[in-house]
């Protein structure tokens, strides 16, 4: 960390998120102007990076920290990150917009590990792979929402299709229902018009059988006088 970073960081302009150093006291020194140190080439831009899972087959990953996401993306690791300025520029709050970014420019100037352009850059990749974890969760919810759109679709047509089904077996059952009435019916009635018809035939010959045993029953009259024992067996 830059002298100038930790002054700033003693006074409370500066959260930087490393543990501050305890220095002894010292007169202070005239801080004199110097050039500033020469840049190093700008870094090649990071290749478009490939999709980050955000989202998995049972779900979207919700509150993921953003490391993970950076880091699934494979995005370098920044000697200064966008982050770490941001605290820095959290830090300076209360200076005017022009103080404030002269404030980082001199600790850029300060400081030759580390660069704005570098900072900026980072930043951009770092939009960059959100935005590409955006689309991916916009696509993971539209294919969610298609997915449960060709269930339902399909859930109803097997829901038609067994409905029509069942009604089609209830109409049979019932059609089976009514012969089957039907078919009782018939024979109890037969069977009733049969049991007439043997008892009739049967009351029939009873008074045949009677009228039969009448006429027998004249011989005796006429010949009555002992001559036949009608106990006796034949």
């Amino acid at each position: 960390m830059s002298k100038l970073l930790r002054v700033l960081e003693k006074v409370g302009l500066v959260e930087t998120g490393e543990p501050a150093v305890v220095e002894t006291p010292a007169a202070p020194e005239p801080v004199a102007r110097r050039e500033p140190p020469a840049r190093r080439a700008a870094p090649t831009p990071a290749p478009e990076p490939a999709p980050a899972p955000a989202a998995t087959a049972a779900g979207p990953v919700e509150q993921r920290p953003f490391e993970q996401i950076y880091a699934a993306q494979g995005l370098p690791a920044a000697p200064f990150s966008a982050e770490k300025l941001l605290r820095v520029l959290e830090g300076l709050a209360a200076l005017d917009p022009s103080a404030r970014k002269a404030a980082v420019e001199a600790l850029d100037a300060a400081d030759e590990t580390w660069a704005i352009d570098d900072v900026l850059l980072d930043a951009e990749h770092k939009k960059r792979a959100l935005e590409t974890a955006r689309r991916e969760l916009e696509q993971h919810a539209r294919h969610a929402l298609e997915t449960a759109r060709e269930a339902i679709a399909t859930r109803e047509a097997r829901q038609q299709e067994a409905t029509q089904r069942i009604r089609q077996q209830i109409a049979d059952l019932e059609a089976l229902l009514e012969r089957e009435i039907t078919r009782a019916t018939e024979e109890k009635g037969a069977l009733e018009a049969e049991a007439r018809a043997t008892k009739e035939a049967c009351q029939r010959e009873i008074l045949r059988y009677d009228q039969e045993g009448m006429r027998l029953s004249r011989i005796a009259a006429v010949f009555g006088d002992g001559r036949a024992n009608p106990t006796a067996n034949p």
